[in-house]
């Protein structure tokens, strides 16, 4: 379930720009401006995978037989970093960018030497990303806003956890171990932090 919401966060990222067309516009987009939008984004896509499959792996080829893993961690870094910056581009999330390009890596087959020469530099994005968003946070609505930010907390617990325990009635789970699972995994997950600030930067949600 926490894998299915960090996927589940992609084509989220994908749709924000058409639904920002439309919470921009005082009055109804066009469907050919809808459309057009649309089409760009699915191309720039199968564009970045189609075209990332013809240029990566030959180019993986060509690195591995260096025998220099800097280059092949410095290949791997600037590709991610590349993708990411050409959908910012596009107007895309760089987010989304980000995992395509490690989509693209995960199919080559150096996947395994490429894991092992990212992983240090993992737990240092990881760490990065964690103190971004804290340094994001803004602590004086806990003193302006308290109920706001309480109710909004307890919506949102309550509403998954209420949608955890109606899916663990689904697939058969009863008793404790349904309700285990919707308390354990009512939290959100930290993908959301991506999905709002992307749904802010796009004009989806008002700033408030």
């Amino acid at each position: 379930i926490l894998l299915f919401q960090d996927v589940a966060a992609i084509p989220i990222l994908a749709l924000l720009p058409l639904l920002g067309i439309v919470s921009r516009s005082n009055e109804a987009p066009a469907p050919m401006d809808i459309a057009q939008d649309a089409i760009t984004i699915i191309a720039v896509i199968m564009g970045i995978v189609l075209g990332g499959r013809l240029l990566v792996r030959p180019l993986l080829r060509w690195i591995a037989r260096s025998n220099t893993p800097e280059i092949f961690t410095a290949a791997a870094l600037l590709l991610v970093v590349g993708i990411a910056a050409l959908m910012q581009w596009v107007g895309l999330s760089m987010a989304l960018g980000a995992f395509l390009a490690g989509v693209l890596l995960a199919e080559s087959e150096y996947r395994r030497e490429l894991e092992t020469d990212i992983e240090p530099f993992k737990g240092l994005l990881l760490g990065l990303f964690f103190i971004a968003v804290g340094m994001s946070m803004q602590l004086g609505l806990l003193a302006s806003s308290p109920g706001q930010v309480l109710l909004g907390l307890l919506l949102v617990v309550a509403l998954k956890a209420l949608g955890l325990w109606l899916l663990g009635r689904w697939v058969g789970l009863q008793g404790q171990p349904r309700r285990l699972l919707a308390v354990l995994l009512s939290q959100v997950g930290e993908f959301a932090f991506v999905v709002l600030a992307a749904g802010k930067g796009s004009g989806v949600l008002p700033a408030a």
